[in-house]
Formats: structure tokens, sequence, C-alpha cells
């Protein structure tokens, strides 16, 4: 029950998301038209709602049981912990030269 208030709540900011991604790339290109140049704060914006985007997607489309934003750490890597690896080193002592005759 709890995944289904979930998917309904994420549905509904989907479809926000989307229309704010389109002002701002209406927005973005104007800035673009007029100074030759991309607004870093409107990228960074769009960088994150496209993040967003994509996670509650994945969320809503069962890829994952992740949830997106609030719940889901800044760094994104809170959900897959790193894998351990664990292995025994075995020290490799240098070989002596060996004396040659002179014979």
């Amino acid at each position: 029950m709890a995944a289904l208030f979930f998917m309904v709540i994420y549905s509904f900011a989907i479809n926000g998301v989307v229309s704010i991604l389109i002002i701002i790339a209406a927005v973005q290109f104007f800035f673009y038209l007029f100074t030759s140049k991309i607004n870093n704060q409107l990228q960074t914006a769009n960088n994150w709602l496209h993040g967003f985007f994509n996670d509650s997607l994945n969320f809503l489309s069962f890829n994952t049981d992740a949830k997106p934003w609030p719940f889901k750490s800044n760094d994104g890597e809170a959900q897959d912990p790193e894998e351990v690896v664990e292995a025994e080193a075995e020290e490799i002592s240098p070989e002596e030269p060996k004396a040659q005759d002179p014979a």
C-alpha cells in the first residue's frame, strides 16, 4: 500500500518537473540568445531536476526499489554500497644476482 502511495506522489511530481524543465529550457535559450553564454545556475537546476526525473521514472517503472529525493542521499551511493574485495598480499623477495665465473 505504501508503494502505491509513493507511486501516485512521484507521478504527480514528474508532471510538474517536466513543466519546469520546459520553462528552464526556454529561459536558458533566451540567455544564450542575448549573451552567447549559458546561465550556470539554470544549468545546475536543470541537471538536478533531470536527475530527479530519471530517478522517479526508474522508481515508477519498477527498474529500482530505491525511492528518489528526498529519500535518496545527495551522493546517490548510499543505496548501492561499494563492493569490498578482501585478499591476502604475498611478499616477493628480490632474487640475488648469481656470481659469474670469469673462466
